[in-house]
């Protein structure tokens, strides 16, 4: 069975449009199924099977005709007087996509409208060149989101989640549901599957074969142990300032190679960076940044730690890290940051929307109670900028308070947010 993913309903507007669209991602991230997807969605829109086609290039024989010469996809098309679309997965495995999809679209756009995926970015950047400037729409797909996360379970509480009075109840189930998303993530396959210890499994097969394997083969790695040892070290500081000199010293290897590496684990989508908050862009650029992982299943499993949030230490920061997963479902990853004054007083995320600067400080506890923020009260006092209001989120306490601060359940932010 296959169910919806949220962003279809952006990809669906280019579905009948020239573009070349391309789905990017890490891998098992759900790109295939999105392609089952959308030519589900043709032929609701009348779109005959006949003029439907799927391309798999890990298949040898498609990806040594393709290869051969572009021209070799028209060979497929029986409706000659309709625009036919060609579904091909995996396009980096192409000697020359780059080439191939510019030739398809230049001179047969009438005829072929392509939608691709590919699993790496670093590939695909070295392969697909300027020369298709204005030819593409990529869309960036990742692990589920928690909405997402709870569709693909069947949760009877799904409905819930869009209203903006939660009982308590049912908010309570939402934590429960919460805190097994921390643990495991929200990679499509472990989703589906019941069991913990099956899981477990199938996240250790998937740090095995992509980190360990995947991104070594396309980074062209060859100090194995080191790089997994910086793995291991930045799995365990997300939240945290991403310091090159501490780390080069921790891991004694050059700085240089640590940039390589950390920049490897952001174009194959592992990790993500996020800037200080500066008036001054030049000052966003310069200052340390902030990691969080792309899936906190992968991450627990690099740690090898699968306790129940509530009795282990990092609790706080793998519920920053589904609070930033969560809030580029809505935002703009280029328009979140974080704050840190020269005191170390710090605000977890500060986001720009519509014009209006947010603050959001994240505690993975309960209240009883308003308690008072001064960082974040004093964010939005001090900045002369439009800051209506910050957020406090936590598990389980909703309540405006005094000094522009809302307390907010995680459920109720988003919901604010759509």
């Amino acid at each position: 069975m296959l169910y919806n993913r949220k962003i279809q309903q952006n990809i669906n507007k280019w579905l009948l449009k020239d573009e070349i669209i391309i789905l990017n991602g890490a891998r098992q991230v759900g790109k295939t199924s999105l392609l089952k997807l959308l030519q589900t969605e043709l032929k609701r829109q009348k779109i005959k099977e006949e003029r439907i086609f799927y391309l798999n290039l890990e298949e040898l024989e498609v990806l040594d005709e393709l290869n051969n010469s572009p021209k070799n996809i028209l060979n497929y098309i029986k409706v000659k007087n309709k625009k036919n679309y060609f579904f091909i997965d995996e396009i980096q495995y192409l000697d020359n996509p780059s080439n191939f999809l510019k030739y398809l679209y230049d001179e047969h756009r009438d005829k072929i409208k392509l939608i691709t995926t590919g699993s790496s970015a670093l590939e695909l950047k070295a392969k697909l060149q300027d020369s298709l400037a204005g030819r593409k729409v990529v869309f960036k797909i990742n692990p589920l989101c928690f909405e997402e996360f709870l569709r693909f379970k069947r949760i009877d509480i799904l409905d819930y989640y869009s209203n903006k009075n939660i009982p308590l109840t049912i908010q309570s189930q939402f934590k429960k549901y919460m805190d097994e998303y921390l643990l495991f993530g929200g990679m499509p396959k472990v989703v589906l599957t019941q069991d913990a210890d099956d899981k477990k499994i199938l996240l250790k097969n998937y740090v095995n074969d992509y980190i360990n394997k995947d991104i070594r083969y396309i980074g062209k790695i060859d100090n194995l142990m080191k790089f997994n040892q910086l793995v291991k070290v930045l799995s365990n500081q997300i939240g945290n300032l991403l310091n090159i000199n501490e780390l080069a010293n921790t891991l004694n290897l050059p700085r240089l190679e640590i940039e390589n590496y950390i920049n490897l684990l952001e174009y194959t989508f592992v990790l993500h960076k996020i800037s200080p908050y500066y008036k001054n862009i030049r000052s966003q650029i310069t200052k340390m940044p902030k990691i969080y992982f792309f899936d906190l299943g992968i991450r627990n499993q690099i740690l090898n730690n699968f306790i129940e949030p509530i009795n282990r230490s990092d609790s706080g920061s793998l519920f920053e890290n589904f609070i930033y997963l969560e809030l580029k479902q809505n935002v703009s990853e280029d328009d979140i940051y974080f704050y840190r004054t020269i005191h170390k007083a710090e605000i977890d995320f500060i986001f720009e929307k519509n014009g209006v600067v947010y603050p959001i400080e994240v505690k993975y506890k309960n209240f009883s109670n308003v308690a008072a923020n001064r960082v974040l009260s004093g964010f939005c006092k001090s900045n002369k900028i439009n800051c209506p209001k910050g957020y406090l989120i936590n598990l389980n306490f909703n309540k405006e308070a005094v000094n522009k601060i809302f307390f907010l359940t995680f459920t109720n932010f988003f919901n604010r947010l759509s």
